[in-house]
């Protein structure tokens, strides 16, 4: 599966989850760690890479950010096509592969992905994740709070989730992290104003790559 969407929206963690709810190895693929300065040696390192993967199975393989990691440099011949070779492997072994290992790639930018990697037999399904909603930002700022050993109930949750309208859960989790840093250095708990206080000095992607984002749920 391919799963798109805003940046910080949890696709990452989705592709870990899935993990965890199979109970299967989760392996990351560092498309980063593959390039080599010999030639062949590129090459060489994607088999490997593939090859553990298949003795691992039945195993989840995430490839976070394809489009950076084996696409984005696709269309340049400023590496001898070593970059076109890689991904045309890639694709060879999504068609071809009969080994337990599910694919869950990662994506912010939907236009840089090649019509090939889309079609059905390479990636299945595609599913889109957009910004939370009230309730789900909620449930996130619920979940910060926690972790960073707060009372949601001390707070006022609503006031706080009708503020962030536009934010990714990550910048959610931000606001938390530097209120808390705040009242820290304040020498004070953390409350409500503090956390406003931080979420109207933080401008949201939403809104600074509005365009973006926008055309991003038009494809989609």
């Amino acid at each position: 599966i391919l799963i798109v969407g805003v940046p910080g929206c949890g696709k990452s963690l989705a592709a870990k989850v899935i993990a965890r709810v199979w109970g299967l190895p989760l392996l990351k693929l560092d498309a980063g760690r593959l390039f080599d300065k010999f030639i062949g040696e590129s090459e060489k390192n994607f088999r490997r890479a593939i090859e553990f993967a298949e003795a691992m199975a039945p195993s989840v393989l995430w490839i976070d950010e394809i489009e950076k990691a084996l696409v984005a440099a696709g269309g340049s011949e400023s590496d001898g096509g070593l970059s076109r070779r890689l991904f045309g492997a890639f694709l060879t072994w999504l068609q071809e592969k009969r080994q337990e290992v599910f694919v869950v790639a990662t994506a912010n930018d939907l236009s840089a992905l090649p019509p090939e990697l889309l079609r059905k037999g390479r990636f299945d399904e595609i599913f889109f994740v957009d910004l939370p909603t009230a309730e789900e930002r909620e449930a996130i700022l619920t979940i910060h709070l926690t972790q960073r050993a707060q009372d949601p109930r001390a707070f006022d949750r609503g006031k706080i989730v009708a503020a962030c309208d536009g934010f990714s859960g990550a910048e959610i989790e931000q606001a938390v992290i530097a209120g808390l840093y705040r009242a820290l250095s304040q020498k004070r708990a953390l409350d409500t104003a503090t956390i406003l206080e931080e979420i109207t000095h933080t401008v949201p992607l939403s809104v600074t790559r509005r365009e973006d984002v926008e055309q991003l749920r038009e494809m989609a």
